[in-house]
């Protein structure tokens, strides 16, 4: 049992390359290269390798390749405008828009999240894109707001949220298109 253990965490942590710890021995594992699998270890198309394949002896199973571990890049800081862009681009903006989307950000808040403007008659503006209060609060028409509706936020206070935002806009922009900004000049 030890013998598979050990195995299983080497092939586990092969990609990571990290201290394996195994009876007694400690130690760094330092991975190969990471190969491809070949022809003949894919032809399952994703699905669990057959009950066939697995009788009588677990030893090939373990001898597969590892594969890398799938990554997604999150922007977790906005610190200037291409990190909006780059955020936008992420969320499925279309890259038509983002050079307007970098323009009004820059006008309305400096690209700066937190950006809010108690004085704007209509409930405030809040974050990157200054998204007007009117879009989240309740009316007669959307008695929970018109964002709320729309699953993107909860609060106006989400709009602080850059992620939030930038869906906020975006959905706005699919319902009026960019005349819902004051700065924009198209």
């Amino acid at each position: 049992m030890a013998y598979l253990m050990s195995k299983l965490a080497a092939a586990a942590f092969a990609v990571w390359g990290v201290f394996v710890v195994s009876g007694a021995n400690i130690g760094f594992y330092s991975p190969a290269p990471y190969q491809a699998p070949s022809p003949a270890n894919t032809v399952w198309e994703g699905r669990e390798r057959p009950v066939e394949a697995l009788q009588g002896n677990l030893e090939p199973a373990l001898n597969d390749p590892v594969a890398a571990p799938v990554t997604t890049t999150t922007i977790s800081t906005i610190a200037n405008c291409d990190d909006v862009v780059a955020l936008a681009r992420s969320l499925g903006w279309p890259d038509s828009e983002l050079s307007t989307l970098r323009q009004i950000a820059t006008a309305e808040s400096a690209c700066q999240p937190w950006a809010h403007n108690p004085a704007d008659p209509n409930g405030g503006s809040y974050g990157i894109l200054q998204i007007n209060g009117f879009w989240c609060l309740p009316n007669s028409r959307y008695p929970l707001g018109w964002l709320q509706e729309q699953g993107i936020v909860t609060t106006c206070d989400d709009l602080y949220s850059a992620t939030a935002n930038l869906n906020a806009g975006l959905a706005i922009l699919a319902e009026t298109g960019w005349q819902a900004w004051s700065t924009f000049n198209g």
